[in-house]
């Protein structure tokens, strides 16, 4: 009997929901054994989220420090034949509660040696986080096999626009009546169910490799080439920012509300005045650049590690 163990973090609930399609096909497998965990943080994140306390979740989500989680309930040396890790995107990073459980002993006892493919539920930036989490599945001797990223695939800063109003109000549903639905579309979460296939076959076999060239053929990683350049700039402002915040304290701490009202101005002001720009500069300079580009978006599709 081959044993899974699925981990996921989910606010709103969208990233279970886009889980639960990926692995509808192998639940149904009754040789396959799965135990299901999902991380609880202790305390909880509200959702929906108050202003400050969701700008507040920046600085240790970009330099990802750990924080606490209700005790987990499997086992940590029961060997498990693949481990799948469902997670959202917090400023460009993963989020503290999965953070913190791949920073802990029970991580680095249940992922040696043990193939993991992880799922992501973004706006539409996610590559930063995932080369975070590439790096922390192999500080625990993981083998990152397979990577599947639902975004939201509107324009850019509707999408903004929309993903602030369901965090902040906790409705999934047009803003005014005029924007789209915010996050992963229903159909792109229903469609999810697609990717079950391969990741069966490689259950069964027990042979991962070529999984993710597989899993990139029917269209589970999307990239915008403008989109990750301006995601890999802005993760340096992020560090620069959340070093800048900490040095007034901890999660909570009113001494650094201040500059967290600065860094949410800052933010809103570069989203819808300068990136713009910058997407138009990424495109006339395209051609200069295309063979690096078309390099780089070939290893941010991929599950290696520079």
């Amino acid at each position: 009997m081959k044993k899974v163990l699925i981990v996921t973090y989910s606010q709103s609930g969208q990233l279970d929901d886009i889980v639960k399609n990926v692995i509808r096909e192998i639940e149904s497998e009754s040789n396959i054994q799965i135990d299901f965990e999902k991380l609880i943080p202790d305390p909880e994140f509200p959702f929906p989220w108050p202003d400050m306390s969701f700008w507040d979740a920046m600085p240790e989500s970009v330099r990802k420090i750990p924080s606490k989680l209700k005790p987990i309930g499997f086992n940590p040396d029961k060997k498990y034949d693949l481990i799948i890790l469902g997670y959202p995107i917090w400023f460009l990073s993963p989020p503290i509660p999965l953070t913190t459980f791949l920073k802990s002993d029970e991580a680095k006892k249940v992922m040696a040696a043990t193939p993991v493919i992880t799922v992501i539920g973004a706006r539409n930036m996610w590559v930063s986080a995932q080369e975070d989490i590439k790096k922390m599945i192999l500080e625990n001797n993981g083998l990152l096999k397979g990577n599947i990223a639902l975004h939201d695939r509107h324009q850019n800063l509707l999408s903004v626009v929309t993903i602030i109003y369901w965090l902040m109000s906790g409705k999934k549903d047009r803003y005014l009546g005029i924007f789209p639905k915010p996050g992963v579309s229903d159909k792109d979460i229903e469609d999810a169910v697609k990717f079950g296939k391969p990741i069966h076959s490689a259950l069964l076999s027990i042979n991962f490799e070529g999984l993710q060239n597989e899993l990139i053929g029917i269209g589970a990683v999307e990239l915008s080439p403008d989109i990750t350049s301006i995601e890999r700039k802005a993760k340096k402002i992020f560090h620069f920012w959340s070093g800048f915040v900490l040095k007034k304290g901890g999660p909570g701490a009113k001494e650094r509300i201040g500059r967290l009202k600065m860094f949410k101005w800052y933010l809103l002001f570069v989203i819808f005045a300068v990136s713009p720009i910058a997407s138009l500069v990424f495109y006339i300079t395209y051609p200069l650049f295309y063979r690096k580009i078309k390099k780089n978006m070939a290893y941010f599709r991929s599950v290696g590690l520079k």
